[in-house]
């Protein structure tokens, strides 16, 4: 493993558990998060979930999900939509994950998040919320709809359609002769024409 933070990984604090946050925070519910227990994984996805963890990619995003919704486990399968679908994502109270960047340091998810907001609303301080001791919860897996997962994929195939475009583009300028040529038939299909028509007229 690599020996620079990383982000995305932590533990339950009322189990100690290791698990990977998913999403830091559930849509409309801020104080929730989405984890999965990656003690309770069988080890070919424990590896490779690990692996995407630790992938520049991964590392790059600030959620997890955005990574794991476009790339996939060692048998072909879509990540976030495999963890879905097997109901690996447990909710929790984001006061229950303590994040683990490296061996020294740890951190509640519930404040690293008041950070992050706090930094997107400029640095300036946000109202104050109450503290309390994390619960002792019990596991709860949310199924996010089928809706929900394929609406994030379809937003993720028009971004790569716009960038492949961008790409395509950027490529007929370095070489124009690249480009499909419109409007004007072959050589082949004009012989062609020629010659069903002298083909009609003969037996005519």
């Amino acid at each position: 493993m690599p020996t620079n933070n990383l982000k995305h990984v932590g533990q339950l604090v009322n189990t100690q558990r290791r698990c990977i946050v998913v999403f830091r925070e559930v849509p409309d519910d801020i104080d929730n998060c989405l984890v999965v227990d990656t003690d309770a994984l069988p080890d070919w996805m424990h590896d490779d979930i690990i692996k995407a963890v630790e992938s520049p990619a991964a590392q790059s995003e600030s959620d997890f999900y955005e990574y794991a919704q476009r790339t996939v486990f060692t048998d072909g399968s879509a990540m976030l939509t495999k963890l879905h679908t097997a109901k690996l994502l447990q909710k929790q109270p984001s006061t229950n994950v303590s994040m683990t960047p490296n061996r020294e340091t740890s951190i509640l998810l519930s404040d690293l998040n008041a950070l992050i907001r706090q930094q997107a609303n400029g640095g300036k301080p946000l109202a104050p919320e109450a503290k309390a001791d994390a619960p002792v919860v019990e596991d709860k897996t949310l199924g996010l709809s089928d809706d929900d997962i394929a609406q994030q994929l379809l937003t993720q195939a028009e971004q790569f359609e716009k960038e492949a475009l961008a790409l395509r583009e950027s490529a007929y300028e370095m070489a124009p002769e690249l480009k499909p040529r419109r409007g004007r038939p072959s050589k082949a299909k004009v012989e062609a024409k020629a010659q069903a028509e002298a083909e009609a007229e003969a037996e005519s």
